[in-house]
């Protein structure tokens, strides 16, 4: 134990501790952890986040219903955003244009067209 415990630069007992611990866990690295389980697996994780590439419009609870259908649980929405917001997955909203009708368009076209030649004096007349 002196010999670890210089080469780690720890004390004796940090050590003896240590030992103590590994013997109780019957040498196996693995604790109990503490928390309530995970509902999905890696594979899950996978396909909440493969799901959104495909279509960027679903909502959470579009990829929830999408990628759990036969699943016997469900992760609740705000598991699904967290996992989206970790992977840097983050929600959008498309922004809202006005429509411009072929009518309109004409128009418009018409009007640049005829005042396309217009002086600054045409223009301060307006101004």
């Amino acid at each position: 134990m002196m010999t670890l415990a210089g080469t780690f630069g720890v004390t004796e007992a940090c050590i003896s501790q240590f030992l103590k611990r590994l013997k109780a866990q019957d040498g196996s690295t693995k604790g109990q952890r503490t928390g309530r389980p995970r509902v999905s697996d890696l594979n899950d994780d996978r396909n909440i986040l493969k799901t959104p590439r495909t279509n960027p419009r679903l909502t959470a609870l579009a990829i929830r219903r999408e990628v759990f259908l036969n699943s016997p649980y469900l992760p609740s929405v705000s598991t699904v955003k967290r996992l989206l917001n970790a992977a840097g997955i983050m929600g959008r909203r498309a922004v809202k244009k006005p429509l411009i009708s072929e009518k309109n368009r004409a128009a418009r076209v018409k009007w640049a067209k005829e005042h396309l030649n217009w002086t600054r004096q045409d223009w301060n007349k307006i101004l």
